[in-house]
């Protein structure tokens, strides 16, 4: 299983994130900060290690993503996956609209990329602006 998980101090914008196979993106002043998980699945591992302890300053601005691989591995009506580049571009293109209509905006696009494709996995995008 792959997961994330982030405690964020509101008084002081501290962030500590660690993740099992999926990245931490912070869109900061139109760039991604791509922040690389472990390659590690959660539970029973052959190659059992600690999961990498990430740490930021985040500023007044910031957007952070936690997300499922399921948005960009979605397939279109053209059978072609979406993928993660394009993912951190549909993410920058919309920074300056509010939460609430960025769920919108991911939540109609992806529909009309699917088309009528069935939905090929989960899709979970989680997003926090400071």
């Amino acid at each position: 299983m792959d997961v994330s998980i982030c405690a964020l101090n509101t008084h002081t914008n501290e962030l500590k994130w660690a993740g099992a196979n999926n990245p931490l993106w912070i869109c900061r002043n139109g760039t991604i900060i791509d922040t690389k998980a472990d390659k590690q699945s959660i539970g029973i591992n052959d190659d059992l290690h600690a999961f990498t302890s990430h740490h930021f300053q985040l500023e007044h601005g910031d957007t952070l993503y936690l997300f499922s691989d399921g948005y960009a591995d979605q397939f279109s009506k053209n059978d072609k996956k979406l993928m993660k580049k394009n993912f951190k571009e549909l993410l920058l293109s919309i920074q300056d609209k509010n939460m609430d209509d960025q769920c919108l905006h991911l939540d109609q696009f992806i529909t009309d990329w699917r088309g009528d494709m069935e939905q090929t996995d989960d899709i979970l995008v989680m997003g926090v602006k400071i």
